[in-house]
């Protein structure tokens, strides 16, 4: 199968995320996007929420004005860097300017396509997300999930800065690329070679990118679940293969709570073996904690029950390998495989994918040399 078609000379790509700018709860996106230029030499365009924003899935926040700033991350590691209401060029020792929002991942990503930079987009990936995405559980809520499929959805008619009738017919082609935590803290070359190996994934994506219905329509997104683990990650221990979703629920997530408004519960606490983790969404499904918060006694009599998130994460992240049906992303992760994972945009996975992974079925499919 031929590569995607370009508007320009290379891949014009839009990344975005649902952990916001580079931080503990954001530590991927900084270091991918310098890989997607100096590596593929792609021209890369950041649009992402001006703060965390997971678990919220493809919602649009209808009733709130989205306000835009401009952030210049600097070297090494995007920590640090001006933000401006207005865009303004470039100075030393900066290589871009992100586009921040104050709205949700799929507004970053609906906004992007149709009001920033319409008629330049070829390919949109959504992470790399701080936790994995893999079963319906995570998947459905997820806000890196969200966003590819909003992109999906979005069907921009050429801007100003193109003449050319645009190369999307039914959809944009979008990844989604999540990165699940498996120990903490997570080093630095196991975070490199997750790049590493999610660069070769999508690159091998974007010269071969599958049809469904036999070859009527391009695959709508990507859903990729790299486990963090470095003896897994070297080059000559890759593995890779195609997956269906496993199907799973969660029960309760939210707990009753006295917390006094004062009171952050989602900032950084110790976990028992020393290191810090974030204990809020902001760290994304994969990297919460199974308790992240204990509601604190004021002594007073609250005037109205509150609730806090505080979802039990251990039966999502730990389950029996005996309960993963095999070739599902669930399974393909507990195994120590890169999971790839074909969705169309309705929240269900592709039945028919003989044109990608076939004959028949797909699920559990090593890729091949």
């Amino acid at each position: 199968m031929p590569k995607l078609p370009v508007y320009g000379q290379r891949p014009c790509v839009l990344l975005t995320n649902d952990d916001g700018p580079p931080c503990t709860s954001s530590p991927n996106i900084y270091g991918f996007c310098r890989l997607l230029q100096e590596r593929l030499g792609w021209d890369v365009r950041v649009v992402i929420p001006d703060c965390q924003k997971s678990w919220v899935g493809k919602a649009y926040a209808i009733s709130e004005i989205i306000s835009v700033s401009y952030f210049y991350p600097l070297a090494p590691d995007g920590l640090n860097g001006e933000i401006c209401t207005q865009s303004r060029p470039l100075r030393d020792g900066e290589s871009m300017e992100w586009v921040l929002l104050s709205g949700t991942p799929a507004t970053c990503a609906n906004i992007a396509l149709h009001n920033l930079y319409p008629g330049e987009i070829d390919l949109v990936i959504s992470g790399p997300n701080h936790g994995r995405n893999c079963s319906t559980a995570f998947a459905l809520s997820s806000g890196t999930l969200g966003a590819a499929l909003a992109a999906a959805l979005s069907i921009p008619i050429p801007g100003p800065s193109t003449s050319s009738i645009s190369l999307h017919e039914h959809h944009i082609p979008a990844i989604a690329l999540s990165y699940g935590v498996v120990e903490r803290p997570v080093p630095d070359i196991t975070t490199r070679l997750a790049h590493e190996v999610s660069l070769e994934v999508i690159e091998r994506l974007w010269e071969n990118w599958g049809h469904e219905d036999q070859g009527e329509k391009l695959v709508q997104v990507y859903s990729i679940n790299v486990p963090l683990v470095e003896s897994q990650l070297q080059k000559d221990k890759r593995r890779i293969c195609w997956t269906s979703m496993r199907r799973n629920a969660y029960g309760q997530l939210f707990k009753s709570t006295q917390l006094e408004p004062s009171l952050n519960w989602w900032k950084q606490k110790k976990l028992s073996d020393g290191s810090a983790a974030s204990t809020t969404s902001s760290a994304g499904p994969g990297a919460l904690p199974s308790d992240p918060a204990t509601p604190v006694d004021t002594g007073q009599t609250p005037e109205q029950t509150k609730f806090h998130f505080a979802p039990a994460m251990a039966p999502l992240l730990t389950p029996s390998r005996d309960n993963l049906p095999f070739g599902t992303d669930a399974w393909a992760f507990a195994e120590g495989f890169i999971g790839v994972t074909p969705l169309r945009a309705e929240f269900a996975g592709l039945t028919d994918v003989s044109s990608i992974g076939g004959p028949d079925s797909y699920a559990g499919k090593e890729w091949s040399a």
